[in-house]
Order: C-alpha cells, then structure tokens, then sequence
C-alpha cells in the first residue's frame, strides 16, 4: 500500500471531510517567523512608529539592535492595525508652518512636547512610555493633540490637525499619541508580564501582546475621541458598523471600553470570544483584537478592509477554522496580491496571517445574515436614519457621514486604560 501524506488524509468534522492539521508545521514556521527578521515585507497601508525616547536609562523595550521581548511584542501587536488603507497626510513644518506635538504624561496628567515634529505620510508616531502607573492600571494611551506656533499655512493646519480627513468628529486621524506600559504592581514587584505571542499566560501572568493591542485602540480613537463620543446614547455604542455586526447596540462600560458581558460576533453563540476593548483583564487569559472592535475602529472612521469583520482565520469560506486553513495557508505561503490566506489583509501571506489562524484554530461561525442586514435603519445621533446596504457594510471599506456640529477631535488630555482583575 503507498504511503498516505498529511495532506491525503482526511478527518471528519461536523460530517464534512477536512484534512487534519499540521501542528508541528504550524510552530516550526512560527519558530523561523519570530525569532528573528524574515524576508516577507508586508505592504502596511499605514505605519506605526514608536518612539522610546522615554525609556531611554530604563531598558524595558532595549534597543533596536538588541531589543527586548517588550518591545517585539508591542510591534508585533501594532501589525493588528497597519492594514487600514486610510491616505493620511504628511506634516513636514518649515518657515511659517510650526507646530508643538503634545501627548499625555499620564503621571502628571499634563502634556510633554515635541516642537516641530515631521510625521511621514501614512505614519504615526506612538511614544512608547514604561511608567510605574497609579494603581491596578496595566496600560494607559490616547491619541496626541497640537498647539500652533504663529500662523500656519490653512494646508498644514489641515494636516496637523486631522490628516486632511475633514471633520474629525466623523472621522478621526491623530498625528500618533502615546502608550503607557506598568512596570510594578501596587506593592512594588516588578508586573508579572507574559511577552511571549506563541504562547497563552500561565495564570498569574498578564497577557502583555493584550494590554498593548487594547491600549493601541485608545490611541486610535475608540474611547478617546470625538468621532467615538458621537456613537455613544445612554450608555451604548450606536455605530453603524458595529451595530450591523453586533445585530443591536453595543453596550459599554464607562462610556470608554465594551461592557464587560459583550462578545464578539461572527463566532457562534456560546462561543463568542470577549473582545480587546472590554474594561478589566483576568490573569492568565489572551484577547484577540476581533470583528467587533474592529468594526468600532470603522465607525470612527477608520478603513477597515471588510475581511477584518468576517471569521479571523478562516482561509477557505466553511465558517470553521481548521487544518484546511492551514493548507491554504501553507499553499499561499509568500505570495503577494489578494489572497484567501492573508488574514491581516497586507498584501502578503507570512507568519503573521499563520499566527491568527493557530490563536483562532477551532474556532466556528455563523453565516452572517446579509439579507437581514440589507435595507435595515441604523440610528445615528442625529436622529436621522442612515440606510444601511450590506454590501456597503460589510464588503466596503467606504466611510460613514453624518450630519452634525463639529467637535474637538480629541477630549481635552483623555486617556484610557485596561485595569487588572
């Protein structure tokens, strides 16, 4: 009898033949992919910059060169977010066009500055700060605001000031801003952080890749800015994208984060994971950036590809991520273009788009109800309807309008964090 490879064979799932999964194939892949620089460069719509200038006689994120697992993890988490296709505008001051950068000192609640910062085209710059914070507080961000120096040109008021995206209590487009990491607990010890992405918490560690992908989002606007304050009604979250996904309001907690009995659509019910942007995060425990905080980020504007709503993980369509998957995955391995196995939705299949599908692996979905969805009213603020097409919901990347006054972009020196449970 020939020998039968893994992929000739085949196991029954739910009455279906799948072929089985390739767990050690998975992990030496992951071992290459992280461990070290790797050839394929995704093509990020927009970049994340973090700048460490606050740890500088500290340590915590190392250097460039020898860099610890601190600061790999906090950029390997901003990969959640770089595949946004927003066009953000360059700030490049020169003669009259001057400008200060202000972000949160969250010890002191006042502003620290940057005079005349260059922020490229389709970047942000994040400062990256290692802080002894104030009580059970794990992580701590907001967006950054400005101040003018003189009188700029009505151009680079522009693009300071929101990235030429119009109005940003619609759509809302920061320079960067910063996030803050704890390094002691209440007591003293130094945080018991797990930094490792290929492996889950043990159960008095805090999941670090969690705390900073949550904190990220803050920095992005949910929670901290104009555009999310515009969603929110007697407590819930009434963005239109959310809303489709969510199938209702979204309940909230603080008015900042996701209340903490929410879950997370398209998973099936009793199995929907809890999101990234609820308030508190238990010891032990991992929580992925999924469809509903996504769809919260489009809802402040943000361009979400519409793979991003849709099961993470779930390479071939069936609603279950398993060892098919895997073989997409593996079959798709650094090809460039639009892809089925590209998770992320950067243009390229690597490691990264492997890494979702191992964290979600077993995970299953529901058919998301578009004729249900089509034609349906969602209420804005304004108390205007705004008709919703599923194509435009959920396979658009398109921006919302609404009609209202315009607001500060960012609430006056708000940041927002995760606690410890």
């Amino acid at each position: 009898m020939p020998r039968r490879t893994a992929a000739a064979r085949f196991v029954k799932v739910g009455g279906a033949a799948r072929p089985p999964f390739a767990p050690w194939l998975l992990r030496a892949f992951l071992a290459v992919a992280f461990c070290g620089d790797f050839s394929l460069k995704p093509a990020a719509a927009i970049t994340i910059q973090f700048d460490y200038t606050h740890d500088q006689g500290i340590g915590f994120f190392g250097t460039a060169e020898n860099p610890t697992l601190a600061r790999t993890t906090l950029e390997f988490a901003a990969k959640t977010f770089t595949s946004f296709t927003d066009t953000l505008a360059a700030i490049e001051p020169g003669g009259g066009n001057r400008w200060n950068a202000l972000y949160v000192d969250p010890l002191t609640n006042t502003y620290k500055s940057t005079v005349d910062l260059t922020v490229p085209q389709n970047t942000l710059i994040v400062y990256a700060m290692p802080l002894d914070l104030a009580g059970q507080t794990l992580g701590q961000a907001s967006p950054g605001t400005r101040s003018f120096i003189g009188t700029p040109t009505a151009a680079f008021s522009a693009a300071v000031t929101n990235r030429n995206q119009g109005n940003s209590s619609v759509d809302f487009a920061p320079w960067g801003g910063m996030i803050a990491v704890d390094m002691f607990d209440s007591s003293g010890v130094a945080r018991n952080w797990h930094f490792d992405v290929n492996t889950p918490p043990s159960p008095d560690e805090y999941d670090f890749y969690t705390v900073v992908t949550h904190e990220l989002a803050h920095m992005l606007g949910f929670g901290t800015s104009a555009a999310f304050s515009a969603d929110v009604l007697n407590g819930t979250f009434i963005g239109a994208y959310s809303q489709t996904l969510y199938n209702g309001v979204v309940p909230l907690s603080g008015g900042q984060h996701w209340a903490s009995d929410v879950t997370s659509p398209p998973y099936l019910p009793g199995t929907q994971p809890r999101p990234s942007l609820g308030p508190t995060l238990p010891r032990g425990e991992r929580r992925l950036f999924t469809p509903l905080d996504y769809a919260a980020l489009a809802d402040v504007g943000w361009q979400v590809p519409a793979k991003l709503y849709q099961l993470p993980g779930d390479f071939n369509g069936d609603h279950i991520v398993d060892g098919a998957d895997f073989l997409v995955w593996q079959r798709n391995f650094g090809k460039s273009g639009i892809l089925p196995a590209d998770a992320n939705v950067d243009g390229v299949v690597d490691a990264y788009d492997a890494w979702i599908m191992q964290q979600n692996y077993g995970a299953m979905g529901a058919q998301f109800p578009l004729d249900a969805v089509a034609g349906t009213s969602v209420p804005e603020p304004t108390s205007v309807a705004l008709t919703l097409s599923a194509a435009a919901v959920l396979f658009g990347c398109m921006r919302r309008r609404k009609s209202q006054s315009i607001m500060n972009d960012v609430m006056a020196a708000s940041c927002t964090h995760v606690n410890a449970t």
